[in-house]
């Protein structure tokens, strides 16, 4: 959902803006005044309250699945608006680009069964292009099911691990060559390298050049490819007569409290695109997953047709 404050004719004007999905995106472009975010999703009967995270975006999100590793280089923009939640009987701060808080997620929790929030964009500097990005989620306070988004530090059931490959944005095979904490996301951002991609839902536009030289010379003198310990090396067509493609990667967030690391072994990674990134939902090791296929195949009790 895109909005410009072109549009408004007060810079003390307030739009309100109805939000009925349950995750989502909001650009407002050249802020002026304020936008009041009326949370509405639906929820089930007996599940009025809700929590509501959002995420005020200061630099561009990598794409999915990407070649080259990227190490977070890109200098975090200034977010131009103050965040309020609505409380009973006033406006409690909940983002400011000034209060020291690194965090670019922030939750709070509905009141009655209705949240909203205010965002106050910060006075204009001539004309310079501004855009004020953020995405939120909305989730129920009560677990009375499977959610993908509960998972955080513990192992999946069996159960859980079969609805996480037949619901999860991203399954794969593959091996976490590295760990960063990002005090931004409270998260630990591992490295996926994958062995081999079985589902990648609504993936962005692959970071990749072409994967495979004829033999011929095009003009085009060097590449790129990684190594098994996945260290950048700089060949060249004179030297190799047919190039190797180079392997593909993934970021995928986990719970910062996790404690998680890259390690030795083969697993499979279920994840689902949560608030812009790939977050966690289980990673068995392969064999274990093999074992549990097998059975599932045996008995025919899976719920989807599942792979390895």
């Amino acid at each position: 959902m895109s909005f410009s404050g072109l549009t408004s004719t007060s810079e003390r004007g307030v739009t309100p803006v109805y939000l009925r999905c349950r995750e989502g995106r909001v650009a407002w472009l050249y802020p002026r005044g304020a936008l009041r975010l009326l949370f509405r999703p639906s929820m089930p009967a007996d599940e009025r309250d809700f929590r509501v995270c959002v995420r005020v975006v200061r630099r561009p999100d990598p794409p999915d699945l990407f070649h080259t590793l990227r190490l977070n280089e890109t200098e975090a923009e200034r977010f131009p608006a103050r965040i309020f939640a609505e409380g009973a009987h006033k406006l409690v701060p909940l983002y400011a680009p000034d209060d020291g808080d690194a965090r670019e997620l922030r939750c709070f929790r509905s009141r009655h069964g209705q949240a909203a929030l205010y965002v106050e964009a910060e006075p204009e500097d001539g004309t310079k292009r501004r855009e004020a990005v953020l995405r939120y989620e909305t989730r129920t306070l009560v677990k009375r099911h499977y959610d993908p988004a509960t998972a955080d530090c513990r192992p999946c059931s069996e159960e859980e691990l079969e609805l996480a490959f037949c619901t999860s944005d991203l399954v794969s095979r593959g091996i976490f060559v590295g760990a960063e904490q990002r005090a931004d996301l409270d998260s630990t951002q591992l490295t996926l390298r994958l062995t081999k991609l079985i589902r990648a839902a609504g993936a962005s536009q692959l970071d990749q050049p072409a994967p495979y030289d004829d033999g011929q010379d095009d003009g085009q003198d060097d590449y790129y490819r990684y190594e098994v310990d996945n260290t950048l090396e700089r060949t060249t067509h004179r030297n190799h007569r047919r190039r190797k493609t180079r392997s593909l990667h993934a970021h995928i967030h986990v719970s910062s409290v996790c404690g998680a690391e890259a390690g030795a072994g083969e697993f499979l990674v279920m994840a689902r695109r949560r608030l812009g990134r790939y977050s966690l939902v289980c990673a068995p090791r392969i064999e274990d997953w093999q074992e549990l296929v097998q059975r599932r195949t045996e008995d025919g009790s899976a719920y989807c047709m599942l792979q390895h």
